[in-house]
């Protein structure tokens, strides 16, 4: 890791965005909501905070490659023929340039802003979890989108606490090249470990692109 200032940017920038997330995911409050979902109508939609997981991470995706001619987005990748497209790319890092532009208006009102990428400027897509385990590593989603680019990378803002290693593995095993987790999180103490290395390789592998 870097020294000096480098690396307390690089700190400050992780445990951000650490709080940003884990503070909802251990609020009492939200917490009851959550167990009762079916009966309280008053909860966040898992849908919605997955979303702000993914958002924040573009945002944090498009600091580290500033100055490169890479841009980040979330949308679908056309094929060769532009005939058909990927499934729905939470990130997609890609070359400069997009076919089409959904509801990006190019202001900073744009309520969505989807693209559609051509498949020789799609450089690495991310697909990205809440908390995970093994059993929601997706093949379908791998499978589908090793048509349309070669580094498909799993991202989750946490999992169990001796959950990592396994999952890497099963996420490798099925063809997925990366692996990343924000920090861990106990269910039963709600203890959580950061997990800042996991962090830190995530950017070196961004600017290795």
């Amino acid at each position: 890791m870097a020294t000096g200032y480098s690396n307390v940017l690089t700190k400050k920038q992780y445990n951000v965005l650490k709080e940003e997330l884990s503070t909802f995911r251990l609020d009492t409050f939200v917490r009851t909501l959550d167990k009762n979902q079916n009966k309280n109508k008053g909860a966040i939609l898992p849908f919605i905070r997955g979303l702000r997981f993914s958002a924040l991470l573009i945002y944090e995706i498009r600091k580290a490659l500033n100055g490169t001619e890479l841009k980040v987005t979330w949308g679908h990748i056309l094929d060769e023929n532009g005939e058909y497209c990927s499934s729905e790319c939470d990130i997609i890092i890609y070359k400069k340039g997009h076919h089409t532009r959904w509801n990006g208006s190019g202001d900073n009102e744009s309520v969505m802003d989807f693209r559609f990428i051509e498949k020789e400027n799609a450089v690495a897509v991310i697909s990205c979890k809440s908390f995970i385990r093994t059993a929601d590593i997706e093949v379908d989603y791998w499978t589908n989108m090793q048509k349309y680019v070669s580094k498909i990378w799993l991202f989750a803002e946490c999992c169990g606490p001796k959950s990592g290693k396994s999952i890497e593995k099963a996420a490798k095993k099925i063809g997925y090249e990366h692996y990343w987790h924000l920090y861990t999180w106990n269910k039963k103490t709600d203890d959580i470990k950061d997990c800042l290395d996991e962090w830190v390789h995530f950017l070196e592998t961004l600017k290795s692109l």
